[in-house]
């Protein structure tokens, strides 16, 4: 038979992490058990793996030198940071760069498995859900979906799997279902109970096996002797034989008084049928009714979970399977430990941190005590009636907290929420926060348009902090004031679609004529590159790095010959870093990250197996890039060691801007964002814009972060 619906092994839930909180505090009904020697049978577990909840059913369960919650010991929980996901590697705790539940399993940086789900990684890397005699799955821990054919989780430990087989004759079928049948001797055969033999003046007429040997061959006046030998009506049978009877049914001469037809056999239940024929039904007070014998009431603790009346009340309640009454299933549910029958009902022993708070087996341990605000460290506690007003209730490790609603803060420290951050210019998204002039809506600055138009394609720090240096295409290379947005040319005789600022000189590329030279306060360009369709142009004032249809090429700035660096088509992300010498490119095709010396075009890989990278930038200690199918920002120690992944989750990250401990990023494509984020990774990102429109490349200063999009030149305060 088949057995559904989820039955889950609580304790392998990868959600929640306590750190060293006392786990018991929080448990909704029993807990594991702490130490390295947890659990009666220590002494037949392995070093790396532990008994750990305390259940002797399903042996030494936990893997100690992988599993998180119990690092190294019994209820060593791995403390989180962040909201990154911890781990534990042979025994010692450690901390992933993967936001929860997401962890990197394959050791490549990507983050690519969800410990919630995955089968093969359940709660955490290397746990494989693989229960007995069932088919596992993975839904915030390892849980029974389905027993296999021919067994049951009888016990209420999901974590043993299915472990009772329903073919013996104490569980014929299902739990707990002894196979007896009446007036015979029986044996159960594929979860049925089949009749063996009959007892001696019994017959199994019918030919249902779950009727057993129902009929009475000395009374019976329809199995007289034999099944099938029936006698008249005007006769009944006595001692296995046919004899005449002076009685009208359904009456009957049941005292063996021939002077009167004493007995109604419809409705007596000595002599139901016929004479001699009482109703005895297993675990139950009988009626008959219409010549039949029925059950009238179950005795205490067994029901008629079959609806056969002929075999009585065969099924015992007070199982996993049949608790208060027939199908009142009691056999675990998610971030259930173990589950028994009482006779108030299902009982559950939830995982730690987890509690049956509804009162309901149906849906397991459903509150998580650790942050439900509702149901905070225990199930009576409700955080919500005791909040002060205007403050919204929380629950961090079992604990109540109070923080202002959504869209509002307290600003000014007298506990008030006084401020609605969707619209106050001075907090505009969180305290402090102004806007420098423009308005707040729904939490964001609107953006200042410091030079609108829909033909800028790029922007660069200028020699001066109070301008930036953009392109045109077409029109040229120009200056902004940022305080006056005065805009004066630097030079307008080629369209360009990028600029690179280099104290005396700027360089910039035009698509139709090559790569220039300009003085930086302005005048006639020199070309030092005829090469035709390059797009993004970097330098350090000896050496000219560009991409082109044609591939990264190189020329000196002074002019000459141009040399190819890479002829991969579709390079796009470009980077010089002078210190050590070094370029750093991207080729979305390719899905890599590369980089060479400037003196000799030895190209070598930083990253393969990324999502179209894009952009690409340095500081004195990484390289960082977006990688925009991937949803992530990414960086490695320079040149090409140790990758790892900065944010993830991210909507198609693209444009890229890095300064001091921070980076910046905009989204590809419309209604995206822009975030700041991290180098380290820690924290979450924090949104500066939304709903922007094809960015094509951003740049930062000391103040404000600075974009160029379908609309111009804008900025907000970073």
């Amino acid at each position: 038979m088949k057995t559904r619906g989820f039955i889950a092994l609580g304790l392998l839930v990868g959600a929640c992490t306590l750190g060293a909180r006392d786990d018991s505090e929080l448990s909704g009904g029993g807990g594991g058990k702490g130490g390295s020697d947890a659990g009666a049978d220590a002494a037949a577990c392995t070093a790396t793996s532990k008994d750990c909840d305390g259940v002797a059913a399903n042996g030494c369960e936990t893997p100690i030198d992988k599993d998180p919650k119990n690092c190294g010991a019994c209820g060593n929980a791995c403390p989180s940071d962040g909201g990154k996901t911890p781990t534990c590697v042979d025994g010692k705790c450690g901390l992933s760069n993967c936001a929860a539940p997401l962890a990197d399993c394959d050791g490549d940086g990507s983050c690519e498995t969800d410990t919630s789900s995955s089968v093969d990684h359940c709660g955490f890397c290397e746990y494989k859900c693989a229960l007995p005699n069932a088919k596992s799955v993975c839904a915030n821990g390892c849980q029974i979906e389905e027993c296999d054919s021919g067994f049951e989780s009888c016990d209420g430990i999901p974590s043993n799997g299915c472990e009772t087989p329903l073919d013996t004759d104490t569980d014929c079928g299902f739990c707990g279902t002894a196979c007896s049948l009446p007036n015979a001797t029986s044996s159960c055969s594929s979860g049925t109970c089949a009749i063996t033999t009959c007892s001696t003046g019994y017959g199994d007429c019918d030919k249902l096996p779950e009727t057993g040997c129902e009929s009475n061959t000395q009374t019976d006046p329809n199995n007289c002797g034999a099944c099938g030998t029936a006698c008249s009506n005007t006769q009944v049978c006595q001692g296995g034989k046919c004899v005449v009877s002076s009685c009208t049914p359904p009456m009957a001469d049941c005292d063996s008084n021939p002077a009167n037809c004493e007995t109604n056999t419809d409705t007596s239940a000595a002599h139901c049928g016929f004479c001699n024929n009482p109703c005895t039904l297993a675990h139950a007070t009988a009626a008959c009714s219409g010549g039949k014998c029925t059950v009238a009431t179950c005795a205490t603790g067994w029901g008629n979970c079959d609806g056969n009346d002929a075999n009585g009340c065969e099924t015992q309640l007070n199982t996993t399977t049949n608790c208060k009454s027939c199908g009142d299933k009691c056999s675990g549910g998610p971030n259930v430990l173990t589950a028994s029958c009482a006779a108030s009902g299902c009982s559950l022993t939830c995982a730690p941190g987890f509690g049956n708070c509804n009162a309901s087996a149906l849906d397991g341990c459903e509150s998580q005590l650790t942050n439900d605000p509702t149901h905070c460290g225990t199930c009576t506690k409700d955080c919500t009636t005791t909040a002060p007003p205007g403050t919204q209730a929380g629950c961090s490790s079992g604990a109540c907290t109070y923080n202002c609603a959504i869209g509002t803060a307290d600003c000014d420290g007298n506990g008030s929420c006084e401020t609605n951050v969707n619209t106050s210019a001075a907090n505009c998204g969180q305290c402090g926060h102004s806007c420098g002039g423009t308005a707040c809506v729904g939490g964001f600055c609107t953006p200042d348009v410091v030079v609108p138009g829909s033909d800028l394609t790029s922007v660069d720090a200028d020699t001066s902090t109070a301008s930036l240096a953009f392109t045109r295409n077409p029109g040229g290379v120009f200056r902004v004031q940022k305080s006056t947005k005065s805009v004066t040319p630097i030079t307008t005789q080629h369209g360009s679609t990028s600029v690179d600022v280099i104290t005396t000189y700027s360089f910039f590329a035009a698509p139709t004529a090559g790569v220039f030279r300009v003085l930086t306060g302005g005048g006639s360009p020199t070309q030092l590159s005829s090469t035709t369709g390059a797009n993004q142009v970097d330098s350090d004032g000896n050496y000219v790095f560009f991409t082109s249809t044609s591939g990264l090429r190189r020329v000196s700035a002074g002019g000459g010959s141009t040399q190819t660096w890479d002829p991969s088509p579709g390079v796009f992300g470009l980077r010089f870093d002078n210190s050590p010498g070094w370029v750093f490119w991207t080729v979305p095709s390719a899905g890599e990250v590369r980089y060479a010396g400037v003196s000799v075009p030895n190209v070598q890989t930083v990253a393969t197996g990324q999502g179209d990278p894009s952009f690409v930038k340095v500081d004195s200690q990484y390289v960082f890039w977006t990688a925009t199918s991937d949803g992530a920002v990414r960086r490695a120690t320079k040149p090409a060691s140790n990758v790892t992944t900065v944010a993830s989750g991210q909507q198609s990250p693209y444009a890229l801007a890095q300064d001091g401990s921070e980076l910046f990023w905009a989204s590809k494509g419309a209604n995206g964002g822009l975030w700041r984020g991290l180098k380290t990774g820690s924290g979450t990102p924090v949104k500066l814009a939304d709903s922007l429109t094809n960015v094509l490349c951003i740049e930062v200063d000391a103040t404000h972060v600075y974009w160029i999009d379908s609309g111009g030149l804008k900025r907000v305060p970073r």
